[in-house]
């Protein structure tokens, strides 16, 4: 009896003073984006003059589900926007000059290969893309590339958006 503080004591260091044997090792950013960066036709980054509104699109079921990402976004030079878990996603790009109001929109659908990534039990699964192909409208736009179709959760560029500007825009 005259041992069994000794052995609490000993039984409540060991168990506060052991770390658990499991350490959490997920990634801060668990989410992956699409990265657009928006160039000229001399693949200079330049910031719009425009206001530009993105509203995103998929299918659910029977119904075409709409929700506006980007809201009237002003001297932008690039965007990072959610992908559908569907096989596609469409981006409504409005525009709007500051002094003469709607001037046009485009439109870029992005066709991908989801991967879902397993990382461990405590952080669950990340969803991962790759650009299987991208096409677009041509009111505003010049032409879209791929830089890079792997879509993970490292920020860095996916797709670059070419306009033609004019000499005013740079």
């Amino acid at each position: 009896m005259k041992r069994l503080p000794v052995l609490l004591c000993i039984l409540l260091l060991t168990g506060v003073l052991i770390p658990s044997c499991e350490v959490e090792n997920c990634p801060p950013n668990a989410l992956s984006y699409l990265h657009f960066s928006l160039v000229d036709q001399n693949g200079r980054t330049f910031q719009t003059s425009d206001t530009i509104t993105i509203v995103g699109q998929t299918l659910a079921n029977d119904s075409l589900v709409s929700d506006t990402l980007i809201n009237q976004e002003t001297a932008a030079n690039s965007f990072t926007l959610p992908l559908s878990y569907d096989a596609y996603t469409q981006f409504i790009f409005v525009y709007h000059a500051l002094n003469a109001g709607y001037v046009g929109r485009d439109t870029i659908r992005i066709d991908h290969r989801n991967i879902p990534y397993f990382t461990n039990l405590d952080c669950g699964t990340m969803m991962f893309y790759e650009i299987t192909n991208v096409g677009h409208t041509h009111h505003r736009l010049d032409s879209i590339a791929i830089t890079n179709p792997n879509i993970d959760n490292n920020e860095k560029e996916n797709i670059r958006i070419y306009f033609t500007v004019s000499g005013v825009e740079q």
